[in-house]
Order: C-alpha cells, then structure tokens, then sequence
C-alpha cells in the first residue's frame, strides 16, 4: 500500500531550526528518501500558499500542498481550492475580540503578504518587530508592516487567515487558549484554532483534516496509509481524523499532544515507524 506523509512546517518539518538551509539535512534526506521509494509528501500549513511553493522547491521533489490551514489547496502546479474570510467578518471579530481581550496585535495573511497591526503605537517598537521579524532568515513570508498596508488588506485583500496576537509569556498563552475556548463557542461562520500565544481563524469549514480528506479524494487516494504529524492546536484535527498514524512533537504542549497516537522528538523519527513496517 502506498504511504502518505501529511506533515506540518513550523516546529514539525523545519524542526529543529536552521535559518538558513531551511529544512534540517536530516529532515530533508529522509522525506527525499521517503519520496524516492514511492511516498507521497503533502505540506499541510498555516503557512502561505507562496511559501509553501517555496518549501517544495527546497524539498526538490513532487509535493502537495494546504495552506493557511486548509484555506487554500494545490496539487501540483493546480489550485484546486481556496476559502477566504469576508472582509465585514474579519473586522467585525477582529474589533470584538480586541474589546474583550484586549490583545496585542492582528496578523492578516492575504495573497499579497503577511501584514500586521499593532496595539503599541511607537515607532521604536514597530522597527524592533521589523528587525526582528528579519533574524528568522528564511522563514520570513512577504511582510507588509505599515498600518496603511494592514488598512488596504483588511478591507480589500483576499483574507485568508487571521492571527490574534496575545503577547509574550506563559500567562498570555494562556489567556489565548481560554480566549479560543469562548470564540469557537461564539462565532460558527469561522473556524478558530488555539496556537500557543496566537488564535489562528480561517473561514467556516477550512481545517487542515477537512483540506486532507479533500485533497485525497480528489486523487482517488483515501485508502492509502496516510501518517500525520504535527506540533500545534491546529494540527488536532488532523491527529482526529487520523489516529492510527498520528504523531506530535515532543517540544508541543500537552494540550496537543494527548490527541496524537505517537510522540516524536524529530521529524526524521517517522522513518522508524514507516520504513520498518
């Protein structure tokens, strides 16, 4: 039976960090091997769609791919699906929430970048996030960091995915969960999901398990073994959807990790449990 890797980006596949090669050599060997003996890759991330095109050139080998979180769905060189939030509902969750949480940031993913708003008003803060947003390398997607940016994209740009930005510290991570908890309670036109200090939001229906059972019926491949894995709240549905090949990150919260069958420290680790069996 032909396997299937459904994998996430950030801290799964790009675990452990390296700004400037991308994936790990370990990580990178392994999937192309996977590949190379008949596997099937599928990128699955909150990530964009331009970044994940990117990541597949890096992978120099034939992928799917879904992002922002299911939001969008390629095969090949084919978009095949796409979902984005309506401009009126974007901004009308994004003032609730500020009004009751009073978070400390918006991330708008759009297709034209990632713009950003933030609470503090000092231009010495913005320049610090820019400079900062810069030391991630290769990881950075297009940013768009002037408010006049997040303005246009907000009430004009194809919107895909909203972040909520709650600030640094453990307390804030968990002010974002429990925050999430109330919203997924609230609002039944989108999908919100719990990451770390941020709530991700995508369209009603856009999940990454929803985008994977699509993306494999429509290659006629939902009888194949399909193994997942990830480290974020966003991942769960997939570890739902999925349970019998369901693996989660050693370095994810226990929150996420209690719905995955298996716990693994790297990325490369899958090859114990697909190449031995």
């Amino acid at each position: 039976m032909q396997k299937i890797i459904a994998t996430d980006l950030d801290g799964t596949l790009f675990y452990p960090k390296d700004t400037k090669e991308m994936i790990s050599k370990p990580n990178l060997f392994f999937l192309q091997n996977f590949i190379d003996k008949g596997g099937e890759a599928i990128l699955i991330s909150g990530r964009s769609d331009a970044y994940c095109r990117k990541t597949i050139k890096k992978i120099d080998r034939p992928c799917a791919a879904i992002s922002y979180n299911g939001a969008c769905i390629f095969d090949g060189e084919k978009m095949i699906y796409q979902n984005a939030i309506k401009n009126s509902e974007a901004k009308a969750i994004i003032d609730e929430i500020y009004k009751t949480y009073k978070n400390h940031g918006v991330f708008l993913m759009t297709e034209n970048g990632l713009s950003i708003h933030l609470v503090y008003k000092s231009k010495l803060i913005r320049y610090g996030f820019r400079l900062y947003y810069k030391t991630q390398g290769i990881y950075t997607e297009n940013l768009l960091p002037y408010e006049d940016q997040y303005e246009k994209e907000l009430n004009e740009g194809k919107i895909f995915k909203i972040m909520i930005y709650f600030g640094l510290g453990k307390r804030m991570q968990n002010k974002a969960k429990q925050a999430n908890t109330i919203l997924r309670n609230t609002y039944d036109n989108v999908e919100c999901n719990w990451s770390r200090n941020v709530i991700e939001i995508t369209a009603k229906d856009c999940s990454k398990a929803k985008a994977l059972k699509y993306l494999l019926e429509s290659q006629d491949a939902l009888d194949k073994e399909v193994y997942v894995v990830g480290d974020s709240g966003n991942d769960i549905s997939l570890f739902k959807a999925f349970p019998k090949n369901s693996f989660c990150m050693g370095h994810a919260p226990d929150a996420v990790k209690k719905y995955a069958k298996y716990t693994i420290d790297k990325f490369e680790d899958l090859s114990r449990y697909i190449f031995e069996k």
